[in-house]
């Protein structure tokens, strides 16, 4: 009897085991020890809380540390530049105005969660396609937690100085305005039926430039959540960095092509050395190049002088005469450093000039090229 009903117990038990989660949710035990997991939440009891309205402004505080509630615009939403500086990122504040229909002490926690822009990678186009990751492509970038202001500071934010001085900024739930939150006698936050919830976030001087999705997410303690959803802008900023204030060609003879190398080396210091440039912007871009003619002059109205430059090993140069702009092969990446090569031919020393040393000025500048666009699922 005693050993019937031990087998009873475990067939018992056995069933419960594998019908822990319901609704096609199963547990599964593998042969080589793992085992899968499973659950079902939990969101019986209580009703939804709702994000009133959000934002996003600059991080920026006053002497008194509290927050401006200012953007980088004047148009509707919220849009900021980057530094355009070698890794020195933005720092962004976003917020959420929550309330409970089970009061604020029912809030468990605020959340922003933002994602990268739709349709720009993170690749690189110095990879082959098929090896590209798909980095960026709307993916999440991180949740992070939004903290509870007091009363008196998220009035003095949301109703004074977002309100008053930047009132296009945030996007609102349907219902719900500036009156309804702020006003004095009726308003929820005076009345402490709902709070501004607030969080710094840092992007990246290399994240891409584009529109960014944000959503705010407030859950209660059942498990509940209320979301809104409103985009902000990392407007586009161009930008590189070059670590050499001179190309020197050195000895140069008649109708010898002479190639000056750059290198993927940093120096900190100035002159002439080898020629690295970098894009500290949050597009991807190209270098166009320009020189005089360092005094070598013109033979039948055609300059006794030719360069040639590129941005990168591995592709090919492309020549110039002086006085032209011209676009050279090899974009860089976002954050990408790169050498840069130059080369000279001089087919004619003209005979008025004087001495053998010959100088000049070579001018660059950065244009935006595409983001890339290859999102591999």
């Amino acid at each position: 009897m005693k050993i019937k009903l031990i087998k009873e117990a475990i067939a018992m038990f056995s069933l419960v085991a594998v019908s822990v989660c319901t609704f096609g949710l199963n547990v599964t035990v593998a042969t080589d020890g793992a085992a899968n997991t499973s659950l079902l939440r939990d969101t019986s009891g209580g009703a939804t809380p709702i994000v009133k309205a959000k934002w996003e402004m600059n991080a920026t505080r006053n002497a008194a540390g509290e927050y401006l509630g200012t953007d980088d615009a004047t148009t509707a939403g919220a849009q900021f530049m980057p530094s355009g500086q070698y890794q020195v990122n933005k720092t962004i504040t976003l917020c959420a105005v929550v309330t409970d229909p089970d009061g604020l002490a029912d809030i468990d926690a605020v959340y922003a969660d933002v994602f990268y822009p739709e349709g720009i990678s993170l690749g690189d186009s110095h990879v082959p396609l098929s090896d590209q990751s798909g980095l960026g492509c709307g993916e999440l970038m991180q949740e992070d937690t939004l903290t509870r202001l007091s009363l008196d500071d998220g009035y003095e934010l949301f109703c004074s100085k977002v309100k008053n001085g930047n009132n296009n900024l945030p996007v609102f739930n349907t219902g719900y305005d500036y009156d309804e939150i702020c006003n004095v006698d009726t308003g929820e936050l005076m009345k402490l039926t709902a709070a501004v919830y607030c969080g710094d976030k840092t992007i990246s001087y290399e994240d891409p430039s584009g529109n960014y999705k944000v959503w705010a997410v407030a859950q209660d303690k059942v498990g509940l959540q209320g979301t809104l959803e409103n985009h902000f802008t990392y407007l586009p900023l161009t930008a590189f960095e070059k670590d050499f204030t001179a190309v020197s060609y050195g000895n140069v003879k008649l109708n010898t092509h002479k190639i000056i190398s750059g290198d993927l080396t940093w120096d900190s210091g100035t002159g002439a050395n080898p020629a690295t440039v970098r894009n500290v912007g949050n597009t991807r871009l190209s270098l166009k190049v320009m020189q005089d003619d360092m005094d070598l002059g013109k033979t039948d109205d055609i300059y006794n002088v030719l360069y040639d430059g590129r941005v990168g090993s591995d592709v090919s140069f492309v020549n110039y005469r002086p006085y032209t702009y011209r676009l050279l092969p090899g974009p860089l990446d976002l954050s990408e450093k790169n050498e840069i090569d130059f080369s000279i031919l001089i087919s004619k020393f003209p005979p008025t000039h004087d001495g053998d040393c010959y100088t000049g000025t070579m001018t660059l500048i950065a244009v935006p090229a595409p983001h890339l666009t290859v999102c591999i699922n």
